[in-house]
């Protein structure tokens, strides 16, 4: 955005301008003239100078319009944004083990389903630090806190089913998220987590890891994902895979336990993507901060390229002037 620091330096152009011209007018109405037999041979030796006498003039002029300019003072201003204050410090804690495959969120299975949902989540976060635990028979954090979403999202991206897990332990993954954020000094410290079993094994049970997370004034948003009835289950045979119908149950006691216990109330079920989009989208607004906009500026100045212009046609009318001598002595 181009901007004029100090526009009244214009009106020094309805000034010097006018008198630039009366003051050459002036002088060549005052010349001496005398007269000759012979005004041809003159007018040949001093190069029929009848178009060329104004040239001073011009230059003159511009050379005041580009000083006049250069005083304006005009720059080029870039404007940035900074975000000031403390986000939310929110770390997903996702399952990952075997039931996680069941295709009841249609086209994908109910992992694929969460990934999804979580990735538009962390697309609309700002300022926020935001971190990934996974958990099945065991937990591991994939991610700790960051701002970079992108690396975020690309580790979510490659996060796939534990085959071989034969347990979940919703305890150990709630406890493991605690200990990411025990020592934030967020204004708001948030843990999601996203789950379709029951706590089967671990060392910690999920009840005790929710009263860990109080302690530390971490709130837990507990979802359970999957629906009530018998869903498609991918089975591997021999004649390739084969889905069979089977029931999986969300324990949705424990999951409000969770919740009552860190204070969000209850938890909540999706039983379809729409669901969860929802659920995570109540959640995206009950979890927002007021964050500080300041605006600032950075300039490029643009006035020492009229000066340096203004600089070369002053030369080029003193060459002019004093070498080509265009005016008869």
């Amino acid at each position: 955005m181009l901007e004029l620091v100090y526009p009244q330096w214009f009106w020094l152009l309805l000034l010097l301008i006018p008198l630039a011209a009366y003051d050459i007018f002036y002088k060549r109405k005052k010349r001496n003239y005398f007269n000759h037999s012979r005004l041809d041979l003159l007018r040949a030796a001093s190069g029929n100078t009848k178009y060329l006498r104004f040239l001073s003039l011009g230059l003159r002029a511009v050379v005041i319009i580009l000083i006049t300019i250069a005083l304006v003072r005009p720059r080029i201003a870039n404007q940035h944004q900074q975000l000031t204050g403390k986000g939310i410090d929110i770390i997903l804690a996702l399952d990952v083990s075997g039931s996680m495959k069941a295709v009841d969120f249609q086209p994908v299975n109910r992992l694929e389903a969460a990934k999804k949902v979580a990735v538009e989540f962390i697309e609309n976060r700002r300022n926020d630090r935001i971190g990934l635990v996974i958990f099945s028979e065991y937990a591991f954090t994939q991610c700790p806190l960051t701002l970079d979403y992108n690396i975020l999202m690309t580790i979510m991206d490659d996060m796939k089913i534990n085959e071989t897990a034969s347990g979940t332990a919703i305890g150990m993954g709630l406890a493991t998220a605690v200990a990411r954020l025990k020592d934030s000094e967020a204004k708001s410290r948030v843990i999601i987590l996203i789950t379709d079993g029951r706590n089967n094994t671990g060392e910690i049970d999920p009840v005790t890891a929710a009263k860990l997370a109080e302690t530390f004034g971490i709130k837990v948003y507990a979802i359970g994902v999957g629906s009530r009835n018998e869903v498609d289950y991918p089975v591997q045979t021999a004649f390739g895979i084969r889905y069979q119908k089977v029931r999986i149950e969300v324990d949705m006691e424990t999951l409000n336990q969770i919740a009552a216990i860190t204070g969000t109330e209850r938890a909540r079920r999706a039983q379809n993507t729409a669901e969860l989009k929802a659920i995570i989208d109540y959640i995206d607004q009950m979890e927002k901060v007021e964050l500080k906009v300041e605006n600032y500026y950075t300039y490029r100045e643009l006035f020492w390229k009229y000066i340096f212009l203004a600089l070369v046609i002053l030369l080029l009318e003193f060459l002019f002037q004093v070498v080509f001598r265009l005016e008869m002595p």
